[in-house]
């Protein structure tokens, strides 16, 4: 049952996209110095909202995903706004939390979200872990299983990562991140435990141009 609405990149996009199917040209990703500032201020309401409550303690950035999510693949496929984010941080990188709420495998797949953290192989997992929902091939821990042993993790490491004490903590932390942001769309960003991205509301008239300003957004708020 799915709990939690999936937010689309813009409405020129969804309709493009979702609708009518079209996949659009993505243009090469800009480097960090090619991002600019926008030349008008962000409009609350629009581009960003405030939280009613600041959460405290938590990275930067944070994203909340879902595999079961289709806008969270695009934002890994065709609108890379995490890789532009991350070479705009002056240190570190976008935190991302997956939320267990979605699909029968949701919590199963925090948990190997835990162990891509731990074993630091997100890089290598994530767009594998999304592709294999999409085709129809997760159906179970055992396929999950199956694609971490293609990345030098086999199903004997695989459970005695499932029991240590670091993978466990990973997935509270996520779980509790989850409650702590209430979350009810995915993906979501927040900035600083103060701001949450209004992927809508961000205004572009090609993927490349989604990306700079989406970049740009999260760049000016965490300066605020």
């Amino acid at each position: 049952m799915t709990l939690i609405k999936k937010s689309a990149p813009s409405a020129f996009f969804v309709l493009s996209l979702l609708t009518y199917g079209v996949t659009p040209v993505v243009l090469a990703t800009p480097s960090a110095s090619d991002i600019p500032m926008k030349a008008s201020p962000l409009v609350e309401g629009k581009e960003y909202i405030t939280l009613p409550h600041h959460v405290s303690s938590q990275p930067p950035v944070v994203e909340f995903f879902s595999f079961y999510c289709g806008p969270c693949y695009q934002f890994v496929d065709k609108y890379p706004v995490s890789d532009a984010i991350n070479r705009i941080l002056s240190e570190g990188k976008v935190t991302k939390y997956h939320v267990s709420l979605m699909g029968a495998l949701g919590s199963e797949l925090t948990e190997a979200w835990a162990i891509a953290i731990v074993t630091g192989k997100t890089d290598q997992l994530e767009r594998p872990l999304f592709e294999a929902l999409r085709d129809g091939k997760l159906k179970d821990i055992d396929d999950i299983k199956f694609i971490f042993s293609q990345f030098g993790i086999d199903s004997e490491v695989y459970k005695k990562m499932q029991q240590s004490l670091s993978v466990k903590g990973t997935v509270a932390i996520q779980n509790t991140a989850v409650k702590s942001f209430e979350v009810k769309s995915t993906p979501s960003f927040y900035i600083n435990g103060t701001y949450q991205i209004n992927n809508s509301g961000i205004a572009a008239t090609s993927p490349q141009a989604y990306v700079e300003s989406f970049a740009n957004t999260v760049k000016i708020l965490l300066a605020q």
